[in-house]
């Protein structure tokens, strides 16, 4: 069985920044997926944020559907690369900026993906939309 990665954010087709690790054979592209939670605008980058129940919601925000891209894993280095580019050390994961967690999908259903999710503050605004792709140029950074 396929293992997959959901990516929401600069790793998605159409994202990249000039310092975007290159995905080209260490993951393939499947096709759009989504995610339930909320993508925060963290500046040059987004923060994702599994759905909350409505009492602990943050602004409001209980979570909605976040526009991602699900590609499947070619080659283990994967993990060490995009480890690396999301500030994730699997040893210090409470000094890490995003941790690695296998969740799954809204879209499609029955699909479990790995996704990194922000330890950045949780009042950062939300990505109208849950597009980051769409919003990044909108964005200030």
């Amino acid at each position: 069985m396929p293992d997959y990665f959901a990516f929401y954010g600069t790793l998605m087709d159409g994202a990249a920044d000039a310092d975007t690790p290159i995905t080209e054979g260490l993951v393939q592209k499947v096709g759009p997926c989504r995610l339930a939670g909320t993508p925060r605008d963290h500046g040059a980058y987004p923060g994702y944020f599994p759905e909350q129940p409505a009492a602990a919601a943050v602004d409001g925000v209980a979570g909605g559907l976040v526009v991602a891209e699900l590609h499947e894993i070619l080659r283990p280095e994967a993990f060490a690369v995009f480890d690396a580019w999301e500030n994730y050390d699997p040893a210090d994961e409470a000094g890490s900026m995003y941790v690695r967690r296998k969740l799954p999908l809204a879209e499609p259903a029955g699909t479990v993906a790995w996704v990194y999710v922000s330890q950045l503050p949780a009042g950062d605004p939300a990505v109208p939309g849950g597009d980051w792709r769409a919003h990044r140029p909108r964005s200030s950074c």
